[in-house]
């Protein structure tokens, strides 16, 4: 992984002026030496310097930020600061008084909800001060309160959401239109935060806002302020605030800040708090200060404690940064069609993490576990609210090239999943679709998990050993290594496309001259479902166990096409097919893989009841194309404008997941 680069004008919100000299310089981070102090942006012309950001109340030595006074609709924000503290820990919201609100991030430093109705609404809230970053340093519980009214002016606006960030982790806000409103635009104002710390790296993508929160020396708070323009004139302003939190950030040794430039959130917890690895889970898998591997003693694998998991089993390995990410997981795995094969499958990692700012998923062998992109678990608007926005970083790899591959899941001759949410309209989503989005990851990133660590090797690995000790022996190897060397991949050309498309990599002369009528000719006659399989071997095995299991398990059939990138405005393939997983070439590499991941079912028998793969008809759209094999949908139903249709291609030229490089810190090159 690596910092976001958007294709967006960068700048700063701030004023130019002596407030740049005033920023947060050095910070509480543990072995901090080689961070910068911030950076002075480009700036934009303004008249005024940036007010301070201001309290609204005390009490029993905490000062509140926030909003004063709330608007019936409108998002509110709350933060708790402490000015002789430099950090707050163990922080708990509660509601005291008023209308019920949900308190969706109550461990946090700050708060959003929005009210129903008019009101007075009281919080009490708890937390321990500590000295230093160190979590030795802190006392004993405080607590503090603060009511604020909330009448029924009207808005238009509603920014989403107020939480807490840690310093230097990516931010995303949202302004949302209320009342049937159309955004023209959105200006954007960042107050003085406290201690003078700014935001930086502050980018702007129509109604989104990201940036880096900045070094610190005590946990902080943050304030913009969105000014909206509608489609017929009117304004409307809301207010937004960040809590940062002060950390120790291992720079020098950490894992996830030194190889990944990765600055992860500190607000995570063991869903169950009475698991009996509750602290190893916390400790051992994503923190900013993890700098070696757990040995399996204190964090085994859940395979090598027992072959036959219960759904509570699994969830004592679930640290999330949301409660409700770990409900969520909870219901997909009781209710899904697929939950047994999972119990089955998260035999092989030691944890699995859930939280707002993982983008994208990735499973890594150095601590044996997942980390799951929370976007594919919400229900609720409110729990989609609390996701961090920030685009995939990889998502302008690839543009120099003449064509795209997209792909997709298909159900009936529809999309699958089957429903559409856009943000504003604020609906709620249904376990269905919930269940399409989570289960083609869960079979990907488990397919790792198993690459890695297979069922057969479990009984024979040492607790003494950590998962980097135990994939860094001479006798351990993949098995994707071994799906490479019996079934290799063909293509060298694709291979290099693909570490352009997915890795990053600068496009050659020849490349950029590659047209789709060439990708063609290269991948027919190969052995790959996807262009995807050949960026990794580890994508390769990934993948081609998460195509047959979405057929089996849930009728999902796998879609893969080629496309013209040039002047092709329609999106009308050059090749396509479907459910290419089960071509009689690539059978053999299929159940390779398949045996070795779940080798409870009969895959070969499986095999033999799965379709035959059907092609696309070439010249048609990609749209059009979605009723293979049936009556074609009708012209109405086909009917999309411009605009829908380049947002569903982008939403079909996803990349499909990422593995955190497992070769990372091993000798597996």
């Amino acid at each position: 992984m690596q910092k976001s680069l958007l294709n967006t004008k960068q700048k700063s919100l701030i004023c130019s002026s002596l407030l740049l000299a005033l920023f947060g310089c050095g910070g509480g981070s543990g072995n901090a030496n080689n961070v910068p102090s911030n950076p002075t942006n480009p700036t934009i012309p303004c008249t005024n310097d940036p007010a301070p950001i201001a309290k609204v109340s005390s009490n029993n030595g905490f000062d509140f930020y926030g909003d004063a006074v709330g608007k019936v609709g409108q998002n509110i924000g709350l933060g708790i600061h402490h000015p002789s503290a430099a950090k707050l820990v163990d922080i708990k919201w509660t509601q005291t008084s008023g209308p019920d609100v949900d308190l969706i991030a109550d461990h946090t430093n700050v708060i959003g909800f929005t009210p129903d109705v008019v009101g007075t609404y009281s919080f009490a809230v708890d937390a321990r001060m500590c000295s230093s970053v160190q979590d030795n340093s802190c006392g004993s519980l405080s607590s503090a309160n603060i009511t604020i009214n909330v009448d029924n002016q009207s808005s238009n606006a509603s920014i989403r959401l107020d939480h807490t960030a840690v310093e230097r982790g990516r931010v995303s806000f949202r302004v949302d239109p209320l009342n049937g409103k159309t955004i023209q635009s959105v200006d954007w104002e960042q107050a003085i935060g406290i201690n003078n710390v700014q935001a930086i790296y502050i980018e702007e993508q129509e109604n989104r806002l990201f940036f880096d929160a900045p070094v610190v020396t005590q946990d902080s708070i943050l304030k913009f302020t969105a000014t909206v323009t509608f489609s017929d004139n009117t304004s409307s302003t809301d207010d937004v605030y960040v809590g940062v939190r002060n950390t120790e950030i291992d720079d020098a040794d950490g894992y996830f800040p030194r190889y990944s430039d990765n600055i992860v959130s500190e607000n995570m917890f063991a869903y169950e708090t009475n698991s009996p690895y509750a602290q190893a889970v916390e400790r051992c898998v994503y923190t900013n200060q993890i700098n070696r591997s757990c040995d399996f003693r204190e964090l085994p694998l859940i395979g090598m404690q027992t072959m036959t998991p219960s759904i509570d089993d699994i969830m004592d390995r679930v640290l999330v940064s949301h409660a409700w990410m770990g409900e969520r997981f909870r219901q997909y795995l009781t209710d899904s069609a697929v939950g047994p094969d999972m119990l089955n499958l998260l035999r092989g990692v030691t944890a699995i993490v859930i939280s707002y700012e993982v983008r994208p998923s990735f499973y890594w062998a150095v601590t044996g576990a997942i980390y799951l992109d929370a976007d594919n678990f919400w229900l609720t608007p409110l729990e989609r609210d609390t996701l961090n926005e920030i685009p995939d970083y990889r998502s302008g790899f690839g543009s120099d090239l003449q064509f795209i591959m997209p792909w997709r899941y298909v159900k009936d001759n529809d999309y699958y999943p089957l429903g559409r949410y856009p943000v504003v309209e604020r609906g709620s989503r249904n376990f269905a679709d919930l269940e399409a989005d989570i289960s083609w990851l869960m079979y990907h990133e488990l397919g790792h998990a198993n690459d890695f660590f297979p069922p057969a090797r479990w009984s024979s690995l040492s607790l003494n050993n950590s998962p980097l000790e135990t994939i860094n022996l001479p006798s351990i190897t993949p098995d994707s290594d071994a799906l490479a060397s019996v079934y290799p991949l063909r293509s060298d050309e694709m291979h290099q496309l693909a570490q352009v498309n997915y890795g990053g990599d600068t496009a050659t002369t020849g490349q950029k001259n590659t047209t789709a009528d060439d990708v063609t000719d290269l991948f027919i006659p190969d052995l790959s479902t996807g262009f995807y399989n050949y960026y990794t071997t580890r994508e390769d095995y990934a993948t081609l166990f998460e195509k047959f299991m979405m057929k089996y398990r849930l009728d999902a059939d796998s879609d893969i096409a080629i496309v013209s990138n040039n002047n092709n405005p329609d999106y009308n393939v050059t090749w396509g097919q479907r459910n290419r997983f089960n071509a009689p070439a690539l059978q053999d590499r299929v159940l390779f893989t398949v045996n070795r991941v779940l080798p409870e079912i009969d895959a070969a028998a499986i095999q033999a009841t799965l379709p035959a793969p059907q092609l696309m008809t070439a010249g048609n759209t990609w749209f059009e194309n979605l009723t293979i094999g049936s009556a074609a949908k009708s012209a109405e139903q086909l009917q999309w404008t411009s605009a829908q249709m380049s947002a569903q291609m982008r939403q079909d030229v996803r990349i499909p997941t990422s593995h955190k490089d497992n070769d990372l810190l091993t000798n597996k090159k």
